[in-house]
């Protein structure tokens, strides 16, 4: 558990975890995968984070997941890549705060599907998604037609 001053903020599994020292920049690196649970200000899980292997730079305060990496927002967006990083004090307004330069598959809760395939980047709640080179897959449902649009059909038949 990750608290500061007594209050959680994120929860964190993985089987191993070694701490190295790099020139005074000590990072933690969990070589078997981890799986993070990040919280808001009322202590509800507001998003998720899983990967096969991750760093974490203590000094800068920043996660460098790679393999696998899975990452759902609040809001139940799902992101799928091969590596992410994630800048904990980028401010919550920037969209820097999560990145990569590698495809990302981003999977709505309606299954809509989107694609970055050089990547995305995106602020702290993961909703300011900026994609590269998008494409995607999206679904409409159709609607019964307005009266003026059924006049017009009809019309339009009838011509």
């Amino acid at each position: 558990m990750v608290t500061d001053s007594g209050v959680p903020l994120f929860r964190m599994t993985a089987e191993i975890c070694d701490m190295f020292s790099n020139g005074g920049d000590e990072y933690l690196h969990f070589p078997k995968g981890i799986y993070v649970e990040r919280f808001d200000s009322l202590f509800q899980v507001e998003g998720t984070i899983e990967a096969d292997t991750a760093f974490y730079y203590k000094k800068r305060d920043i996660w460098h997941a790679i393999g696998n990496v899975f990452v759902k927002n609040m809001e139940g967006l799902v992101f799928e890549t091969s590596e992410l990083m994630w800048d904990v004090k980028a401010p919550s307004t920037s969209g820097n705060a999560f990145y990569t330069n590698q495809p990302v598959k981003i999977t709505k809760p309606d299954s809509t599907v989107m694609n970055g395939k050089v990547g995305f980047r995106a602020d702290q709640s993961l909703n300011s998604i900026f994609l590269f080179s998008a494409s995607g897959d999206f679904y409409f449902e159709e609607t019964a037609e307005t009266p003026e649009q059924a006049t017009l059909s009809d019309s339009i038949r009838q011509q």
